[in-house]
This record gives C-alpha cells, structure tokens and sequence, in this order.
C-alpha cells in the first residue's frame, strides 16, 4: 500500500465536497444515510456506516494476519476503552500490514493501527497514548461534528470522501485528487477546526492512558521523538501529516502529562513480545534478526524481550534446540505466557516433534481457554497433522465463544470441514467469510450451493436458507 488509509481520512474531519457520482463509479454502495440536508449524522447511521466501511477495508487493505498481533491490540484497545466515555459504538481494532508509521480513526468505532507505527514505538504507554488519542476522536464524535459543520452538505460530503479514501486504497493518486478537486470553504477555517480536534483529542486521550495506568508522558514522549526523526524529510510520515505535531502542542501536552499524580506504571509484557513477533518478520533475513537480539543481550543479558525474539528468529533459521532452551528459560522465570506456550509449539513443529507440538497447545487452552491466538494455532497445526475433525471441534467452540468475529476463522473453519467431508459446512463458513468481508453475492452463491445441493441434508438446508433470507435483505439494502 502506497499510502494509507488515513490520508484521506483525515479529509472526512477537514474538508467539505460537492456531490459527484464517484462512489458509483468506483462501486463502493454507502448505506443509505437520510436526507443530505441533514444536520448531524446520528449514532446509529455511523454505526451502520462503519459496518459497511470495515468490510470494505477487509476488501481493500492488506490486513495483519498474525492473530498474536491482533489479539494484543484489541486487548490493549479494550483496556484503553474501559476507562473512556462516548457513544456505545462496537469497537473494533485492526492491524494494517503497513511499515508506514500511521494510526486512524473510522466511522463506528473502527480503529486502525499500522504495523510500522507499532515497531516505531518504545514503550506500550507510547503506542497506547496513539491508541487513547484515534479513541478520543471517536468518543467526541469529530467524524460527525465536523459534518454538521457543513451546514446541510454532510452527508453528499461524506459519500464523496468516502469513496476517494476507497480510491485511495488501490490508486493513493487517484484518491487523493479526487478529494483535493472538490475542497471548499476556508482553508483557515478548516485548520482550525481540525486542530481544535487534535488538541481535544490530546486531552480526552491522555486522561484515558493515565486511568488505565499507562504513563501520560508516552503522548508526549512519542509525537516529540518522531517529530526530531523526521524533521529534514521531504514528506513526513502519514500519521505527522494527518496530526500535525509543533513544538507549542508538544509543550502543552507535555505540561499536561506533568499535572498527573505520579503512579505505578502498568505495562504488559506482550508489548515487547508483539514488537520482537514484528522486527523478525520484518527481516529480510532472520540472521539478521538473530543479530540484532544478540547485540541487546551483549548489554543486558536478561532482557527477555530479546531473548523471545531471538527464540522466534533461531526458530526461522532451523536452530530449534537453542530457541527451544530459550523459551523454556523464559516461561521458568516469568510463567505461563500465552505468547511463549505459541512459540514452544511453533519450534517443536519446525524441528519434527508434532506430538509436543500439539501437546503443548494442549496444555496452553488448558491453561488459557478459549484463546483466540491459542486456538486459531492449535487448529492450523491440526490441520497440518491430518486431523481435520478435532481442528473443526477447536475452531466452532472459538466462533461460539462469541466477540468480534474473525474472517480468518471462518477461512479455517472453511478447510476443516472440507478436509473432514463436510462440503456444506465448508460452504456455510465460507457464505460467513464472504459476508465479514462485504461480499454479499460471493456470500449467497454458497448458501446456494448448500440449498441446491442434491446430498445436502435438511439441517443444513435449513441453515442455509434462514442465512440466505437475511444476507439477501443486506444486499437488497445496500442497493437501493
């Protein structure tokens, strides 16, 4: 992805258009949102559009498949929401596979975090302070103050940036030009207002990190260390250009964070875990990694953020015997972490014990039941191992547990049931895959398949058809 989502995002807070045909012509369909006279743009018309914008998203931008990843920002997300006021919105927290240091706020409560923002960061009060500040923008509703500062145009101006932000995606010129060809008002005036947001989102976030017992400083702290990075680049990096940072609103933040009383400070051990996960991937080479860890441990040899990411970078390599003493040593001195229990299972399967493999998945749901990583891992490598049916059994009591629902689930839930002889359950996790992802006509072609098949059962054609009914009145909705 060229440039991310949230350049053009930042248009829906600062910038008003004209109607235009665009979203049709680029076949993105907006919910049906009332009279475009309209002042405001209600909780639930931004509810229903955030539905339809995140499917676009997992449509259209390369997401971050590692589900250790995604598990952690969304926990870390929700911690941050417990302690924050507003609209009672379905948060949803996403990873965007991006080096880009970027991080944005979307309609609904749909609240994207690149993986280069996450690497960039040093501590978890640093990512957690951009995390608190993209949630102040949606408790305050800015997405929709700053259409009913239109005056009437709001919701046209909301069709037409929407579309371009989805331009964007696959050509960042197009998109981009099709937003700066329709500006209007005052420049200043728009400026303004925008920063009136940065600034309450400044505030609203730093109470929200300091509640949940992060360090206030990290607000501060991160927007000052990558503004002194970037200062004698040509183009800033996308988060510095959609939330201009100067020295005076780095000063005001900065005096803020000192107003707090002094506190333990709470930060969780998965933070440096995730970035070690994060630096292997990211090499070209995991020798390389596996040097870069090693020179941390040349100065603090019981580090044991990098003793995790030199186990999963030795790991790569084939060295599974020294990454497996490393974990060992790590889950004797700080316990049972989930992130570890992942790691053992993935060297023992690299080095061709299968059966410890599995066992210590085993052993992890025991101790963690439930866990969405845990179990999207033990269900793959079952998979691997020909046991299709028991990855089934794993899979549905996840998908039953409930919360924000997983495409990648659905996907796998896909496989088993295939592998197994299922076809029809293959099809009707994949109508749920097809439909997580806006693709309602894909969706209802394989309950089709399902109603029309000759061996299939009357459960599941019953299934099938109640599904159909419903997916088919989203469509005809979304194409009124």
């Amino acid at each position: 992805m060229k440039r991310t989502l949230c350049i053009v995002l930042a248009l829906l807070l600062a910038l008003a258009l004209p109607a235009s045909s665009l979203a049709e012509r680029d076949g993105v369909r907006l919910p049906e949102l009332g009279d475009s006279a309209s002042r405001s743009l209600s909780i639930s018309q931004e509810r229903r559009l955030g539905e339809e914008l995140i499917r676009e998203v997992r449509q259209r931008v390369p997401l971050h498949a590692d589900p250790e990843v995604q598990y952690y920002i969304s926990d870390l997300g929700q911690r941050l929401l417990a302690r924050a006021d507003g609209p009672d919105f379905d948060y949803n927290f996403f990873v965007v596979d991006s080096p880009a240091i970027n991080a944005f706020a979307m309609p609904g409560g749909n609240i994207g975090i690149n993986t280069g923002l996450i690497v960039r960061t040093e501590s978890e009060s640093e990512l957690a302070g951009v995390m608190a500040h993209e949630i102040a923008h949606v408790t305050q509703r800015h997405i929709a103050r700053r259409l009913e500062a239109q005056r009437g145009s709001g919701f046209r101006t909301l069709g037409i940036i929407m579309a371009a932000i989805l331009m964007g995606m696959q050509d960042p010129e197009m998109g981009s030009a099709a937003a700066m060809t329709g500006i209007a008002g005052s420049v200043q005036e728009q400026l303004n207002y925008s920063r009136n947001h940065e600034r309450e989102a400044d505030n609203i976030g730093m109470r929200i990190l300091a509640d949940a017992g992060l360090d206030p400083e990290g607000m501060p702290r991160f927007f000052e260390r990558l503004q002194q990075a970037t200062q004698f680049q040509t183009r800033p990096p996308e988060f510095l250009s959609t939330h201009p940072v100067t020295e005076n609103r780095i000063a005001e933040s900065r005096a803020r964070a000192q107003g707090y009383q002094p506190r333990e400070i709470q930060e969780s051990p998965l933070y440096g875990m995730i970035r070690a996960r994060l630096l292997v991937e990211r090499s070209s080479d995991p020798e390389d990694a596996a040097r870069h860890f090693r020179s941390v441990l040349e100065g603090d040899s019981e580090n044991a953020y990098a003793r995790y990411g030199l186990a999963l970078a030795l790991t790569e390599k084939g060295e599974t015997d020294e990454a497996k003493a490393l974990l060992h040593q790590l889950m004797d001195e700080a316990g049972e972490q989930i992130f570890y229990f992942s790691a053992l299972a993935r060297a023992q399967w690299k080095a061709g014990n299968r059966d410890e493999a599995l066992d210590t998945y085993r052993l992890a749901l025991e101790l963690f039941p439930d866990n969405y990583p845990l179990a999207h891992g033990y269900a793959d490598a079952l998979l691997r191992a020909g046991e299709p049916g028991e990855a089934r059994n794993v899979i549905q009591r996840q998908i039953r547990r409930g919360g924000s629902p997983e495409p990648a689930l659905y996907q796998l839930l896909a496989q088993a049931a295939t592998d197994a002889g299922r076809p029809h359950e293959s099809r009707m996790a994949m109508a749920e895959y097809y439909q997580l992802h806006g693709q309602l006509r894909l969706a209802i072609e394989q309950l089709n398949q399902v109603i029309d098949g000759p061996d299939s059962g009357l459960y599941d054609q019953s299934r099938a058809v109640s599904r159909r009914q419903e997916l088919v009145r989203a469509y005809e909705d979304r194409n009124r």
